[in-house]
């Protein structure tokens, strides 16, 4: 489950003007410090008012996450004054990218150790996050979190194929989605927007479906990013989501629904 930075990859990001200028010196630094084995745990990187984190021994899967996040925009929307609720938040890549395009509030829900450990030290410079070690899904309690080789493949129901990946287990709290959209709404208090992003590897199924409509009501805008080995198309997740009142708009990107009221 790596992924390598190619030449191409490298070149493509220092001149995407979709990315800061200090962004993409800073991308192409690591880049080159990691080509000549001076190595280090995290290489900073510039975005906004503070740095985003990537680990060195998943670079490549980082970078891509970022670029996916924040040069592509996946999840562009109107951001300025909006509660952020990021379910599945990884290194806190899209985090920074809403509080860098005006989220009053971000609340982070990542439930791996190495990622949540990133994510604590992203989430410092930015300020006004907060931080929930915990994966999420229908109903509450706990359970066991396959870690894989990457650092995005880590799941709680993973596929079979997945087995040759995994590298370890960790038991981790689960929080019902319906507590935290209600969060989201208190946080939200009338005023600004509740958007949500979640990405959580093939539990988006059990998570939305097995959730109740009513408890979509405060919430503006959604965006799932979809997985092929999930139980459930995305089709099927809309069709729930409209029930609450959202209505499918067009998506940056083919895995990613984005619903809107």
């Amino acid at each position: 489950m790596g992924w390598d930075v190619s030449l191409g990859d490298r070149m493509q990001s220092l001149l995407d003007r979709r990315l800061p200028l200090r962004t993409r010196v800073d991308l192409l630094a690591a880049d080159l410090r990691r080509r000549r084995s001076a190595r280090r745990d995290l290489h900073g990187v510039r975005y906004g008012p503070a740095r985003v984190y990537l680990s060195d021994a998943d670079f490549g899967i980082d970078r891509a996450s970022f670029v996916f996040a924040v040069a592509e925009a996946n999840y562009a929307t109107d951001y300025v004054d909006a509660v952020v609720l990021d379910i599945g938040s990884h290194k806190g890549y899209f985090a920074a990218y809403a509080a860098t395009h005006g989220a009053r509030t971000v609340v982070a829900y990542e439930p791996e150790s190495a990622n949540f450990a990133v994510l604590e030290r992203t989430a410092s410079g930015y300020g006004g996050w907060r931080l929930v070690r915990a994966a999420v899904d229908a109903a509450p309690g706990r359970s066991d979190l396959q870690v894989m080789s990457g650092s995005w493949g880590h799941a709680l129901h993973p596929p079979v194929s997945f087995a040759e990946h995994q590298v370890g287990v960790e038991s981790v709290e689960v929080v019902a989605l319906a507590d935290v959209l209600q969060e989201g709404s208190s946080l939200r208090a009338g005023k600004g927007r509740l958007v949500v992003k979640l990405n959580i590897e093939g539990a988006e199924c059990s998570a939305i479906l097995d959730t109740p409509p009513s408890a979509w009501t405060g919430v503006d805008e959604v965006f799932v990013e979809t997985h092929p080995w999930a139980t459930c198309d995305a089709a099927q997740l809309a069709t729930r989501l409209s029930s609450s009142g959202l209505s499918r708009v067009p998506s940056a990107h083919p895995a990613v629904l984005r619903m809107h009221r």
